[in-house]
C-alpha cells in the first residue's frame, strides 16, 4: 500500500497546481517553498545547452539570477498539459532588455516533483543556467 502511494503519478490537476506553486514561489523568493516543489536532482536546461543539476544549483542560481537581475517576474499566459508533462508559455517581466521577453517551459515530473525544466528563449535572452555558467567561467578566472 504505502509502495503504490510513493509511486502514485500526479493527476494534471496536481501537476498544473504544483507548476503555479512554483511560479508562484519563485516570484516570491521563496526558495524554501522552491525545494519542497523539485526533486533533489531536479535539471534546468536551456536551448543554448546550458545546464543546471541538482536543487541547490538550481536555487541557488535562480536566486543569484533574480537578485542581480532587478527580480525578473514570470508571468504564464498559458499552461498546457503534454503526455505526463506540462508546456507553459509565458514571458519574464523585467526592465532590463536582455531579461524581458518571451518564455517557455517544457516540464517533466520525477514522483510527486517537478524534475526537469526545459527552457526555451530568444538567444539574445538570459536564462539561469547561462547566467550560472556565465557567473562559473568569471569566478575561473
Amino acid at each position: 500500500m504505502v509502495f503504490g502511494f510513493l509511486n502514485k503519478r500526479l493527476s494534471r490537476k496536481s501537476r498544473a497546481k504544483m507548476v503555479g506553486q512554483l511560479v508562484d514561489a519563485l516570484n516570491r523568493f521563496d526558495y524554501e517553498a522552491v525545494e519542497r516543489l523539485i526533486s533533489p536532482d531536479m535539471k534546468v536546461v536551456d536551448a543554448g545547452g546550458y545546464r543546471l543539476e541538482g536543487a541547490a544549483a538550481v536555487i541557488d542560481a535562480d536566486r543569484t539570477f533574480r537578485a542581480q537581475a532587478d527580480r525578473p517576474q514570470i508571468i504564464v499566459d498559458t499552461l498546457d498539459h503534454w503526455g505526463k508533462g506540462m508546456l507553459l508559455r509565458g514571458h519574464l517581466e523585467s526592465p532590463m532588455a536582455e531579461i524581458d521577453g518571451p518564455l517557455m517551459w517544457r516540464i517533466e515530473f520525477t514522483g510527486n516533483r517537478i524534475g526537469l525544466i526545459e527552457t526555451t528563449r530568444p538567444l539574445d535572452r538570459m536564462t539561469a543556467p547561462m547566467f550560472a555558467s556565465r557567473r562559473s567561467a568569471q569566478a575561473a578566472r
